[in-house]
């Protein structure tokens, strides 16, 4: 058990981002579009599944880590697998935790939470298992003890998930039904990514990076402007 999960999750930002959704917040409404425009994700999602089963060029791209967490993965199939089945649970279930956050502080509505608990019990079992289970805050895989940049970091997550209106993982799934917005969600995702962890943005073990604090306090600035400013008067 990663405890510094538990400093992430008190600075959670999703509760700010309800109350701006309380106060008139909203991005527009939905308009129907192209069935087209509803294949792009799901045609790119199955473009990278064939360059990673059969790369065109030999030792070229896609990469893979050699070392740390990112080099640690179950084999292909099974992790098709298994996704493959998450993904039908998530789409019929509407799994979202951030969706979870805001029905129970919206409507005191726990059908969602029960998803994430769900969750949680079962990761948790899991890795009591496969003996995975180590509490503590040190020496955790990829995780530093800087609780100030942990709360502020995990602040920051939420607030956007708020004001985008669902979690990466809700946004993924979406992205998958035809969802054009959820894809540029999860397009932006991949290239933030890979941004973070080239240009010392991104933390590790050894605490956060040279452009961790700028990029958190820029982001909570941009996300608490966009949460004022893009909002509607409730007549």
């Amino acid at each position: 058990m990663e405890r510094n999960n538990c400093v992430c999750w008190s600075g959670i930002g999703m509760f700010m981002g309800v109350q701006f959704i309380k106060g008139g917040y909203n991005l527009g409404r939905n308009y129907p579009a192209y069935k087209f425009t509803g294949l792009i994700m799901p045609l790119l999602m199955l473009g990278l599944l064939l360059l990673l089963i059969r790369p065109i060029v030999p030792g070229g791209a896609p990469f893979f880590s050699e070392k740390g967490p990112g080099s640690q993965h179950a084999p292909i199939l099974i992790s098709f697998a298994i996704a493959f089945f998450i993904g039908i649970f998530a789409q019929r279930t509407q799994f979202c935790t951030m969706g979870a956050v805001r029905d129970i502080i919206l409507m005191r509505d726990f059908h969602l939470a029960s998803g994430v608990i769900g969750l949680l019990i079962f990761a948790f079992l899991s890795n009591l298992v496969l003996g995975q289970f180590k509490p503590g805050f040190a020496g955790q895989p990829i995780a530093h003890t800087n609780q100030i940049w942990n709360f502020l970091g995990m602040a920051l997550s939420g607030l956007a998930y708020a004001l985008a209106g669902g979690c990466p993982g809700r946004q993924l799934f979406l992205s998958g039904e035809g969802n054009i917005d959820a894809g540029v969600f999860v397009i932006g995702m991949i290239v933030g990514a890979g941004f973070a962890n080239n240009f010392g943005v991104a933390a590790s073990p050894a605490g956060i990076g040279p452009w961790s604090a700028f990029a958190v306090i820029v982001g909570l600035l941009f996300c608490i402007a966009t949460g004022v400013f893009m909002r509607k008067k409730i007549v």
